[in-house]
């Protein structure tokens, strides 16, 4: 069981993904922006976070230079419906260890949230 932080401002897409993951017996946190994303990262662990591409103000490429301002090692899956070739890249640059994109099927979600808290964990065990 990992803690998750899913980060969309559509209610609906956050919902379904937190739904989605809590299935599965995840703990979940969910943020309409990112910079209530950052909050809840400055105050809690979090072993995953899912966040959405495209957002008002802030984008979740942001969302990766601001954790990574932050010192943060927590593993970022960006969705997004309006992914590129060169979004991706710059997404990756900036630390994402994955690009989902919209509509993405359940499993796929679960998959990389499973892959990447198993990672995580291992790592924290060292």
């Amino acid at each position: 069981m990992a803690t998750i932080l899913v980060t969309d401002d559509d209610t609906a897409c956050r919902e379904t993904i937190l739904k989605t993951l809590e299935r599965d017996g995840h703990v979940l946190e969910g943020a309409c922006d990112v910079d209530s994303a950052i909050q809840a990262v400055r105050r809690k662990h979090f072993d995953l976070i899912v966040c959405d591409l495209r957002m008002p103000r802030k984008t979740g490429l942001d969302l990766l230079i601001e954790l990574q301002a932050l010192g943060s090692d927590i593993p970022v899956v960006i969705v997004s419906a309006f992914a590129d070739a060169q979004t991706e890249q710059a997404a990756t640059k900036l630390g994402a260890v994955a690009l989902l994109r919209k509509p993405f099927r359940r499993q796929q979600l679960l998959t990389y949230a499973t892959a990447h808290c198993t990672r995580r964990s291992e790592i924290s065990k060292r």
